[in-house]
């Protein structure tokens, strides 16, 4: 009788290792199946998102940088016009000084006419 209980208990411990075994590898094949089943499948995305408010902001970012870019190109045209107006008055400035600059040539030649001229 002890022989007999002996190799039963053998037996249950075998069939019980056997059944553990199976189980993982049931388990390890269910878990691949499900993989499978994932990566075949294919998906749809139909969350939609508001971007209104992203819009919104868009648009008073670009009023704020051309506000900023008008204002800076009113200051640039004002610098510009200034500027040219000193052109202008330097071109006038420089026109009046060459015509005394000829005046006095001209004073000049009639100067040494009048000192060459052996009758006077």
């Amino acid at each position: 009788m002890e022989l007999i209980k002996k190799y039963f208990s053998a037996l249950i411990a075998v069939i019980s290792s056997m059944s553990v075994l199976g189980g993982g590898f049931y388990a390890y094949g269910v878990f691949e199946n499900r993989i499978a089943q994932l990566e075949e499948r294919e998906y749809v995305i139909t969350q939609e998102i508001d971007l209104v408010p992203v819009y919104e902001k868009m648009e008073q970012s670009k009023e704020v940088v051309t506000n900023k870019m008008g204002e800076r190109f009113r200051e640039q045209n004002t610098e510009i016009t200034v500027l040219e107006n000193r052109v202008t008055e330097t071109e006038k400035s420089i026109a009046v000084l060459q015509a005394e600059f000829d005046l006095l040539d001209l004073r000049m030649e009639e100067f040494t006419l009048q000192n060459s001229n052996p009758l006077q």
